[in-house]
């Protein structure tokens, strides 16, 4: 089941790259839909960022600030993924009460406001954005 969520996310995530005038964060609407979609955009991203650092004519400060940045957004993208899961699982659990959605919901958004700022700084230096953000 997880790997079909992945497969659907990136699909969503792709599309929604594609059409250029929508971001994946724009589009979502629940705190897990915008969770997913800031994972989807990571993985993309990092992926970018993997083939850049690998590039001999991207100037090393560049590949520094991509790993510096990649090496806090990492955990804290990969904890969001686990967090938005947990979320998915709770909804489904027709047992679970009303205060324990709510509290995985809260905890959720707490992952998603921890992880958007170093999502964000790895997909502008990759784009060639001010790798300021980095520091």
């Amino acid at each position: 089941m997880q790997t079909l969520n992945r497969v659907a996310l990136l699909g969503v995530v792709l599309i929604l790259s594609a059409c250029g005038s929508l971001s994946p964060f724009s589009a979502a609407k629940s705190t897990e839909q915008k969770a997913f979609a800031a994972y989807g955009t990571f993985v993309i991203v990092e992926e970018q960022a993997a083939k850049l650092v690998g590039d001999p004519t991207v100037p090393t400060s560049v590949k520094r600030a991509l790993q510096r940045v990649d090496a806090k957004a990492k955990p804290a993208a990969d904890e969001l993924k686990k967090a938005a899961d947990q979320v998915v699982l709770v909804k489904r659990d027709l047992n679970a009460s009303a205060d324990k959605k709510k509290a995985v919901a809260e905890n959720l958004s707490k992952w998603y406001e921890a992880a958007k700022p170093s999502i964000s700084c790895l997909a502008k230096i990759v784009s060639g954005g001010d790798i300021s953000c980095s520091n």
